[in-house]
C-alpha cells in the first residue's frame, strides 16, 4: 500500500489520475452527504499516527464538558495498529470510503493533508490546520521538484484556520497555503502534549527506551530530518562517531516518520515513540535541519544542530533560517559537534529561540481552538 502511495505522489502522470477520480468520487459524495454538526475528524501526519496537535486536541475536547455531545474521530492508515483509540473513535484512511468520513464531519483537524491530496471546495465544512512545526527547511511553492499532486494541494488547498506561532511562520505559511482564509497566531499545542505526560512515570519510560535504571550518563536525542533526495539515509553519524557517544551519553534515535529507522548498535532507536515524552527524559538535543528544535526550547535546555552536508541540503531542498540565523551551536562535522558538547552551554541562546519564535500560552490557543469549534 504505501508503495502505491509513494507512486501516486511522485509521478505526475499518475497523479493527475489519482486527482481526477477522486475529484469526481467527492463530486458525487457532496451531492448525497450531508455533514453532522458535532463532527469531528482527527488525523496527525497523513494517518500515519495517533500524535501532535491533533492528538492533544483531541484528548483535551474529551475531557470537556462542553463537547460530551460531539463525535470525535481519528483518521488513521492502520487503525488496528493503535490499540489504545477505541474502536468506534477511528476509521480507515486507506480506502475511498474514508471521503464519506470526511464529508459526514463538519469539522476537520490536522497537522498535514487530511483530504488526501485532493483539495476541493467546502463551504460546510470547517478546516483546522496545525502543520509540523516551524519551518526551517523550504515547502510548498518555495521548493524545487515537486510532483503535480503535492505542488496542487499546496496551491489550492482551502484551509479555513491555519495555525501558526509567530511573525516568521506565519509569513511563511500564508506564502506556501495561498487559499488559506484565516491565520490563528496562537502557536501548536505541543507544549501541552509534553505537560500532559509529566505526570507519567518517566523512570519505566528510560526502562522502555533500553535505558538501565542506574545509567549515569545524560541522553543525548538525536533527531535527523528526512532528506528526499536521500530517503535511505537514518543518520549522518559514522558507526565510530556512535560508538564514541554512546560511551559517554545514552544516545536516543528518533527517527523521522518517513524513514524506518537505524538499527545501529549504541543507538536506542526510539522513531515510534512520543517524542514529546522524550523531552522530558533528555537532557541534550541534537538535530540538523527539524524544527523539532523550537518545541524543545521551552524546555531550556541544550541544542546543537549537526549539517555536515548543509551545502548539498541548501541545494537540493532549500532553507529559510541556519544555525547562524538562529545563533545556536552548528557543527560541520564530527570533530566539531564533539568538542562543543564539552564545552559550557550559553543557555540565552535557547531562551531566545523560545522567546522569538514560540513564545505562547498552550492553554490559550486550546481554549481558543474550542472557541472556533463552539461558534
Amino acid at each position: 500500500m504505501q508503495q502505491l502511495k509513494d507512486k501516486i505522489k511522485r509521478s505526475n502522470a499518475i497523479g493527475s489520475l489519482y486527482l481526477f477520480g477522486m475529484s469526481a468520487l467527492i463530486f458525487v459524495l457532496k451531492l448525497v452527504v450531508k455533514p453532522k454538526s458535532k463532527r469531528i475528524l482527527f488525523t496527525s501526519y497523513s494517518g500515519r499516527q495517533v500524535s501532535d496537535s491533533p492528538k492533544e486536541l483531541f484528548l483535551s475536547l474529551m475531557e470537556d464538558a462542553r463537547f460530551d455531545d460531539y463525535e470525535l474521530v481519528f483518521a488513521l492508515n492502520n487503525p488496528e495498529e493503535w490499540p489504545d483509540v477505541p474502536d468506534e473513535q477511528k476509521i480507515a484512511m486507506n480506502s475511498p470510503v474514508y471521503f464519506w468520513h470526511l464529508l459526514r464531519s463538519k469539522y476537520w483537524v490536522a497537522n498535514s493533508s487530511i483530504e488526501r491530496l485532493v483539495p476541493f471546495q467546502h463551504p460546510d465544512h470547517v478546516y483546522i490546520q496545525f502543520w509540523h512545526g516551524i519551518p526551517m527547511k523550504h515547502l510548498g511553492v518555495d521548493e524545487e521538484h515537486l510532483s503535480f499532486l503535492v505542488d496542487n494541494w499546496y496551491k489550492n488547498a482551502e484551509i479555513d484556520y491555519l495555525i501558526t506561532s509567530g511573525e516568521f511562520d506565519t509569513e511563511v505559511m500564508k506564502r506556501i497555503f495561498p487559499r488559506a482564509k484565516q491565520v490563528e497566531e496562537i502557536g501548536s499545542l505541543r507544549a501541552a502534549i509534553s505537560e500532559r505526560r509529566a505526570n507519567e512515570d518517566l523512570v519505566k519510560f528510560k526502562k522502555k527506551l533500553g535505558i538501565p535504571a542506574d545509567s549515569k550518563k545524560k541522553v543525548l536525542l538525536y533527531v535527523p530530518t528526512f532528506r528526499e533526495y536521500q530517503p535511505e539515509m537514518a543518520t549522518n553519524f559514522s558507526y565510530a562517531f556512535i560508538k564514541a557517544l554512546s560511551a559517554e551519553y545514552e544516545v536516543v534515535y528518533r527517527g523521522h516518520y518517513f524513514t524506518n529507522g537505524a538499527n545501529i548498535s549504541g543507538l536506542h532507536n526510539v522513531s515510534k515513540l512520543s517524542l514529546y515524552k522524550l523531552f522530558l527524559v533528555t537532557d541534550i538535543l541534537v538535530t540538523d535541519y527539524s524544527s523539532v528544535l523550537f518545541d524543545f526550547a521551552i524546555f531550556n535546555k541544550p541544542i546543537y544542530l549537526f549539517q555536515p552536508d548543509i551545502l548539498e541540503y541548501r541545494e537540493k531542498r532549500g532553507l529559510y533560517l541556519t544555525g547562524r540565523d538562529l545563533k545556536i551551536p552548528t557543527a560541520y562535522s564530527e570533530a566539531m559537534l564533539w568538542n562543543m558538547l564539552k564545552r559550557d552551554y550559553d543557555y540565552s541562546k535557547v531562551e531566545r529561540i523560545r522567546h522569538d519564535y514560540n513564545n505562547h500560552d498552550v492553554h490559550a490557543a486550546v481554549e481558543r481552538i474550542k472557541q472556533i469549534i463552539l461558534e
